[in-house]
C-alpha cells in the first residue's frame, strides 16, 4: 500500500483545511459532474459566509497582494479565520449553520424580479456547511446546501482521499419563471389535454362568449423548475491509470406559452359576414413541460512518461413524459364564403418532443516529441437516434375539407385518424457523426513556436421518411388538423392522382447533413522582451448535403499582439478577417422531397405551381460572407492595490445577398476599476455598452398572380416577385450595464453594498418600394417607416450588514430594492380583452413598471 510523504501530508492538509475556501469560486475538478457553480439568489457564489480573506496574501514568503503576469490583481485567498476547528485524533472538522427569514414587499410577483429565483415569504436556509479532514490519510468529507423554497435549493456532498479517489453527489432545484401575467382560458393547464370551460362550445362559440371566458380566467404563473441530481466517482485504478464514471439526471417540470393555430385568421376575417367572425383561428395556449434528460459519462485515462491516453464515453437520454398536446377550438372553422365545414374542426393537436438517445465514443492519444513538441490524435464516433411512435395525421371524427359548390372535397377522418394511415408506425430517425483530429505543436526555442491542426468531421443523416397513407393511396400529411383544407380548397396537405394531382406538398423528410474539413496553421514568437505576436491561418472546407450549396470554403486569418512596453500597462490586441465563398447557389434544392417530383403530378390549368422562393434569396449560412473582428484590451496597474482595465471590440459581417440577411455589426466597450488596499476592504466599478445592428431584405410575392401565368417565375423583378414589392428592415439595439460594489470589515461589523443597472433599447425600422410590399397596404401611412421602440431597464441595489453576537453566533441583515420598466410593441393594443376576432392571446406581457423589495435576517451558528 502506498504511503504519503510527510511533506505531501503537510501540503495536503493545508489544502484540505481550506477546502471550502479553495473551492469558494467552485472551480471544476478534472471530471466534475453537475453544475459548475452552486449558488442561489441569497448567495450567488455559494460560499460567502465562509469567504474571509487571509491577510498573508498569496504567499508566506511574499505577503500582500500579487498580480498576474498581465497586471490584474489576485484576490486575497480565503482561510478559516473565525471558524472553530475541532480535532479528534488526525481528524479536524468545522461547520456552519445559517438560518433566517425573508420578507418581500412591493411588486413581488413581477416577472423580472423572480425570473430565476423562487422568492418566498418565510423561513430560509441560508447555508448548511461542514467538513471533515484527516491530515494523516488525506481523506475528506465536505457538504453544503441552501434552500430558499421547495423549488429553489441545492445540496452537494463531496468525499474522497487525495491522490486516490473522489466521490460527489448533488441535488438542485432551479426555477425559471416565464410569465406571471397569463390568463389561459382552457382547463387542464399543465396537462396534454386542454378543454374549454363551461359556457364555451367546441366549434360553436361566439367571440363575445370567448371574450367573457378570457376575462373570467384567473391569473396564472407560467414557468418550470429544473431538478438536477447526479453522482460521480473518480479514482486511481492501477499505477498511471485513472477512471471515472458519472450519472446526471435533469427533470424539467412546468408549463410554457405555446402557439396553436387553426389556419390563417388575418386575411379572411372581414370577408364572411358570419356572426361567428372569421374563418381560421390563432390561439395562444399553454403546453406542458415534463422532460427528463439523463447524461452518462465514462472515462479511462493514462498519463505516461511519453504517451498519454484518454477514452471517453458520453451518453444522453431524453424522455418526454407527455408526447402530445390536444386543445379544443372554441370557434367555427369555415371557408371564405362563410359555408361551415360539414364536421367542424374542433380539435388541435401537436406532437411534442420525442424520446431520443445520443452516444459518443472518443479516443485521444498524445505523445511528447523532440524540440518541445507534441503530437495529439483524436477520433470520435457519435450517433443520435429517435424511434418514437408517430401520432396519427389528424384528431377528428366524421369528415373534414372544403364543402362549398363545385370545389367540394370531403375527406373521411376515419381514413386518417389512426396509425394505419402512416407509412410506418415509428420515426426510425438516425444521425451518425465521425471526427478525426490530428495536431502537431513545436516550440524549438523560447522565442518561437508553431502548430498545425487537421480536423475532419462528418454528419450523416440516415433518416428517411415518406409520408404515404396506405389506406387511401395518397401522399403527404393533413395540414393544421384539417383546418387549412376546410378554409381554402386544395390546401389539405395531400397529393394523389385525382383531385389533388396538382397539389405540391412536402412528402418526405430532407436528410440534411454535411462534411467539414478544417486546416489550421499557426505561429507565435516573442519580439524582444516586451512584445509577442501570433498568427493563425484557417481554411474550412464545408460540403453541405441537400442544401442550397454543395460547397462552402472559408479562409480566416487572425493576428494577435501582446505588449508590455507601455510602462506598467499591458496591451492585448487582435484582428481577424474571414472570407467565405462557395459553389453555385441553388435557390430550390428541395424538389425531390415534394409531390411535384412524383409520377402523375400535373400543373393546375396548365400552370406550374408557384416558385418555392425568389431566386435572389441567400440564406445566411449559405451566403458569401466577409467578416472582420477586432479587440483591444488595456490593463493598467495603479499603485499597489488598484487596477484599471478597458476592452474595446467590434465585428462586422457583410453578406452578398439582395434578399436575405445583408449586414450585421457589433461594437462595444467595457471598463472596470478594482481596488483592494487591504484584506478587509475592496471596491469595484464596472461599466459596459454595446451596439448591434442587423439589416435584412425580402420581397413580398404578388398575390394577384398566384393563380395565373407567371406564378412559377422565381426571378427577382418578375411577375411573382416584382421590384415594387421589395422591402428591407434595420434592427438596432443598444445595451448598457453598470455596477458598483463596496465591502469593508470594520472589525466587529462588516458592510457590503452593490448596485447593478441594465438597460436595453431596440429600434426596428423598415423601408419599402411601394405599399404592395406590406401585408396590409392600408396600414402603410400609420407605420411611418418604424415600429415603436422597445426598452428594458432594471436597477438593483443590495446591502448587507454582518456582526457577531458571541464567538460562535453572528447575525446578517440584508436587503434588496429592485425597480424596472419594460415596453415591447408586440404587446401594444391590448385593451380590456385578450380575444380579438378568432385570435386568442394568453399572456399580457411583463409588468410595465415594477418596484420590489426584499429584507431578511440570518442567524449564523458556527458548529
Amino acid at each position: 500500500m502506498r504511503t504519503i510523504h510527510p511533506m505531501s501530508r503537510a501540503i495536503l492538509f493545508a489544502l484540505l483545511a481550506g477546502a471550502p475556501l479553495v473551492h469558494a469560486s467552485d472551480s471544476s475538478d478534472t471530471m466534475r459532474v453537475g453544475d459548475m457553480q452552486y449558488g442561489n439568489g441569497l448567495d450567488p457564489r455559494g460560499w460567502s459566509p465562509l469567504m474571509m480573506p487571509n491577510p498573508d496574501g498569496m504567499s508566506w514568503l511574499h505577503p500582500g497582494m500579487l498580480r498576474t503576469p498581465s497586471g490584474a490583481l489576485y484576490p486575497y485567498p480565503y482561510d478559516l479565520t473565525g471558524k472553530p476547528l475541532g480535532q479528534r485524533g488526525d481528524w479536524t472538522y468545522w461547520g456552519l449553520l445559517q438560518l433566517g427569514y425573508i420578507h418581500l414587499g412591493g411588486d413581488r410577483d413581477a416577472e423580472f424580479f423572480r425570473q430565476y429565483t423562487d422568492w418566498k415569504n418565510g423561513a430560509a436556509l441560508g447555508l448548511l456547511a461542514f467538513g471533515f479532514a484527516n491530515r494523516s490519510t488525506g481523506s475528506y468529507v465536505e457538504f453544503r446546501g441552501s434552500r430558499i423554497s421547495g423549488d429553489d435549493q441545492y445540496y452537494r456532498l463531496r468525499a474522497g482521499r487525495y491522490g486516490h479517489y473522489r466521490v460527489e453527489a448533488f441535488y438542485r432545484d432551479m426555477p425559471h419563471t416565464v410569465s406571471t401575467n397569463a390568463f389561459p382560458i382552457w382547463n387542464g393547464t399543465g396537462s396534454s389535454n386542454l378543454t374549454l370551460p363551461t359556457g364555451l362550445t367546441p366549434g360553436g362559440s361566439t367571440i363575445a362568449a370567448v371574450q367573457q371566458a378570457s376575462a373570467a380566467a384567473p391569473r396564472r404563473t407560467i414557468g418550470l423548475t429544473r431538478t438536477r441530481t447526479g453522482v460521480s466517482l473518480e479514482g486511481e485504478l492501477y499505477r498511471d491509470w485513472t477512471g471515472f464514471a458519472s450519472v446526471t439526471s435533469e427533470k424539467r417540470d412546468g408549463t410554457r406559452l405555446w402557439g396553436g393555430t387553426m389556419f390563417f385568421n388575418y386575411p379572411f376575417f372581414t370577408n364572411t359576414g358570419s356572426p361567428f367572425g372569421g374563418d381560421g383561428g390563432i390561439m395562444e395556449t399553454v403546453r406542458p413541460i415534463d422532460f427528463t434528460t439523463t447524461d452518462v459519462n465514462l472515462g479511462l485515462r493514462r498519463v505516461g512518461r511519453l504517451w498519454h491516453f484518454n477514452a471517453l464515453y458520453t451518453g444522453s437520454f431524453f424522455r418526454d413524459h407527455k408526447s402530445y398536446l390536444d386543445y379544443q377550438n372554441p370557434f367555427l372553422i369555415h371557408n371564405v364564403v362563410g359555408v361551415p365545414n360539414v364536421a367542424p374542426v374542433v380539435n388541435g393537436e401537436y406532437s411534442l418532443e420525442p424520446d431520443n438517445d445520443y452516444h459518443n465514443l472518443r479516443l485521444e492519444l498524445s505523445r511528447e516529441l523532440r524540440w518541445r513538441g507534441e503530437l495529439s490524435l483524436a477520433a470520435a464516433y457519435g450517433t443520435m437516434r429517435q424511434d418514437d411512435d408517430l401520432l396519427p395525421p389528424v384528431n377528428c371524427t366524421g369528415t373534414l375539407g372544403f364543402s362549398a359548390g363545385p370545389l367540394q372535397q370531403l375527406i373521411p377522418c376515419g381514413l386518417w385518424n389512426s396509425s394505419a394511415a402512416l407509412s410506418r408506425s415509428t420515426a426510425n430517425a438516425r444521425i451518425d457523426t465521425q471526427l478525426l483530429d490530428a495536431k502537431l505543436t513545436f516550440h524549438p526555442g523560447r522565442n518561437f513556436g508553431w502548430h498545425a491542426d487537421l480536423r475532419y468531421y462528418d454528419e450523416d443523416n440516415r433518416t428517411r421518411y415518406l409520408a404515404y397513407n396506405p389506406l387511401t393511396g395518397q401522399y403527404g400529411y393533413i395540414s393544421e388538423n384539417g383546418a387549412q383544407g376546410s378554409v381554402v380548397p386544395g390546401e389539405t396537405g395531400i397529393f394523389d392522382n385525382g383531385y389533388y394531382a396538382s397539389s405540391n406538398v412536402q412528402i418526405a423528410s430532407a436528410p440534411f447533413g454535411y462534411r467539414d474539413t478544417l486546416l489550421e496553421l499557426g505561429a507565435d514568437w516573442n519580439v524582444g522582451q516586451s512584445d509577442s505576436l501570433s498568427l493563425v491561418y484557417t481554411f474550412d472546407h464545408d460540403q453541405p448535403r441537400h442544401r442550397e450549396r454543395t460547397r462552402l470554403d472559408e479562409q480566416r486569418i487572425k493576428l494577435s499582439w501582446v505588449s508590455r512596453s507601455l510602462g506598467d500597462a499591458t496591451l492585448r490586441a487582435s484582428f481577424e478577417y474571414g472570407d467565405r465563398s462557395g459553389g453555385t447557389y441553388n435557390y430550390d434544392p428541395y424538389e425531390a422531397y415534394y409531390s411535384k417530383s412524383l409520377p402523375g403530378f400535373i400543373n393546375a390549368g396548365g400552370i406550374p405551381p408557384p416558385a418555392f422562393t425568389v431566386d435572389a434569396m441567400r440564406k445566411y449560412d449559405m451566403s458569401d460572407r466577409k467578416e472582420t473582428k477586432a479587440r483591444v484590451i488595456l490593463l493598467y496597474p495603479l499603485g499597489e492595490a488598484s487596477t484599471v482595465s478597458a476592452t474595446f471590440y467590434g465585428s462586422r459581417d457583410h453578406y452578398d445577398a439582395l434578399v436575405g440577411r445583408q449586414d450585421t455589426r457589433t461594437t462595444g466597450f467595457t471598463g472596470e476599476w478594482d481596488w483592494q488596499p487591504e484584506p478587509n476592504t475592496n471596491a469595484s466599478v464596472y461599466i459596459g455598452a454595446e451596439t448591434t445592428r442587423l439589416k435584412l431584405a425580402n420581397v413580398a410575392d404578388n398575390e394577384s398572380v398566384v393563380g395565373t401565368v407567371g406564378r412559377d417565375d422565381p426571378r427577382f423583378g418578375g411577375p411573382l416577385y416584382p421590384l415594387e414589392n421589395y422591402w428591407h428592415n434595420l434592427d438596432r439595439e443598444r445595451d448598457y450595464n453598470a455596477g458598483i460594489t463596496f465591502a469593508h470589515d470594520f472589525g466587529r461589523v462588516k458592510l457590503d453594498l452593490a448596485w447593478n443597472y441594465t438597460q436595453s433599447l431596440s429600434q426596428l425600422g423598415f423601408d419599402f418600394a411601394s405599399p404592395g410590399a406590406l401585408t396590409f397596404p392600408d396600414a402603410a401611412p400609420l407605420l411611418n417607416g418604424r415600429f415603436p421602440d422597445n426598452h428594458y431597464r432594471s436597477s438593483t441595489f443590495d446591502a448587507g450588514l454582518s456582526f457577531p453576537l458571541t464567538a460562535s453566533i453572528g447575525v446578517r441583515l440584508f436587503g434588496r430594492y429592485q425597480s424596472g420598466s419594460f415596453l415591447d410593441w408586440h404587446y401594444l393594443g391590448f385593451g380590456d380583452t385578450l380575444v380579438y376576432d378568432h385570435r386568442i392571446y394568453t399572456d399580457r406581457g411583463p409588468q410595465v413598471h415594477y418596484r420590489a423589495t426584499l429584507v431578511g435576517a440570518m442567524l449564523s451558528i458556527k458548529l
